[in-house]
């Protein structure tokens, strides 16, 4: 082997993230893919939250293990938000991937000297993205007929107009123009890969790196509070953590409890979580006469904190769009019940198996697999089992990390071919 070619096997290879923001998990994860071999970059807007972090979504302050870059978040002309200085850094900083979201993204199709930059210093351009949403390419239409837009409040857009779809095919033009720059894409679920391949992605630039929170930590707060876990539980305690936003669905399983009641009176609820809809929510508990079965906890982070929670219920719900609290629950042994929404929870979900999945927005079908569940305590303890199992030996920091990693290899395996 030439020596030009023992440099390039040597070489560290450097990553450039783009984020909105800094949640505690992006933190976990970045660090393991960093101490595998990685030189981890990231750039972040100035006030170290950008219009792409959705409300409520907890950015602790903390410190890093790897190079963080401020750039200031402005809107572009195409009204979308940016990172002003972009190109600057990558001049600077000379990264052999860079790893785009959305919006920004699209920083590739309307900016033509940062696209330039790219290619003149050889930078491979991966997009990292859940296309939750996204039509395949040339079936507008008909996706959004059997496939009901959900607006930001949460609420179903059922029958979208002419403009509605105009403006989806103008997004399907510039998606067509970034699927074609980027070296591949890093996919959030398995077996979702037929949108960016309508795009023209062959499938084997698609890595699913799948999600996860800091199973480590999450791990020891599970080992320190067993020993300590209420075993007076009787199956029908509920627990949902989440933001309080309107596309959690928080309160189609408040609506849930007040149709079980009547049947099984002494079954409760504990809502973890906080934002904007709390005091709607609060109030439709009383409304619904159930207030003295829900409680509103408020947000917790703090591993131990939360596991305490989640150590003395019994099933976990999610009722709308997901998150890592599917992880995070099952991480302590308990089984899920959830909707089939964005595609992640079937990477984590076996209905069956470790829970069940009810049909999405039926509050009389959430309502029945949580009494199948309540009724059946061995089931309870069974699909907890599960649910443990397959964090400990499927999807866990330790795994996702190492699928970001072998995406990276190669991916810059491919960019030194092209030196």
């Amino acid at each position: 082997m030439a020596n030009n070619e023992l440099d390039v096997a040597d070489k560290r290879i450097k990553v450039l993230f783009t984020f909105g923001g800094m949640p505690h998990y992006l933190t976990a994860l970045l660090k393991n893919i960093q101490r595998k071999g990685i030189d981890v970059l990231v750039a972040l807007p100035d006030k170290g939250k950008g219009r792409s972090i959705g409300a409520g979504v907890y950015i602790p302050d903390e410190e890093f293990e790897f190079k963080v870059f401020h750039l200031t978040e402005c809107s572009g002309w195409y009204r979308k938000p940016m990172l002003k200085g972009l190109k600057k850094l990558i001049v600077q900083e000379r990264p052999d991937i860079l790893v785009f979201i959305w919006p920004y993204i699209l920083q590739l199709v309307f900016d033509p000297f940062l696209y330039r930059t790219l290619r003149k210093l050889n930078v491979s351009i991966l997009l990292r993205e859940i296309p939750f949403q996204v039509p395949p390419k040339g079936s507008i239409a008909e996706y959004f007929r059997h496939n009901p837009y959900m607006t930001e409040n949460g609420t179903y857009l059922k029958n979208p107009g002419i403009f509605f779809l105009l403006w989806q095919y103008v997004l399907s033009v510039i998606r067509s123009i970034y699927y074609k720059r980027v070296a591949g894409v890093l996919h959030y679920a398995e077996g979702k890969g037929n949108i960016p391949i309508s795009y023209g992605v062959p499938p084997d630039r698609i890595w699913p790196t799948l999600n996860s929170p800091d199973t480590v930590v999450l791990t020891e707060a599970y080992e320190a509070l067993k020993t300590a876990e209420n075993n007076a539980r009787n199956g029908r305690k509920i627990i949902h953590v989440g933001r309080l936003v309107p596309w959690k669905k928080t309160d189609l399983l408040i609506r849930a409890v007040s149709l079980l009641i009547k049947e099984i009176p002494d079954i409760s609820l504990v809502i973890v979580g906080d934002g904007p809809q709390r005091e709607e929510l609060e109030n439709l508990a009383k409304e619904l006469g159930v207030e003295n079965n829900v409680q509103f906890a408020g947000a917790v982070y703090k591993p131990l904190e939360l596991g305490k929670y989640l150590m003395d219920a019994d099933i976990y719900v999610l009722a709308g769009m997901g998150g890592l609290s599917i992880n995070e629950a099952m991480a302590f042994g308990k089984p899920v019940i959830c909707s089939v929404c964005d595609g992640t929870e079937k990477d984590l979900v076996t209905d069956s198996v470790n829970g069940y999945f009810f049909r999405p927005n039926d509050v009389y079908d959430l309502a029945n697999k949580m009494r199948q569940l309540i009724l059946d305590p061995e089931r309870i303890r069974s699909m907890g089992e599960e649910s443990r199992k397959i964090i400990r030996e499927k999807v866990n920091i330790d795994t996702v990390s190492d699928r970001f990693v072998e995406a990276f290899r190669k991916v810059n395996a491919i960019r030194n071919t092209k030196k």
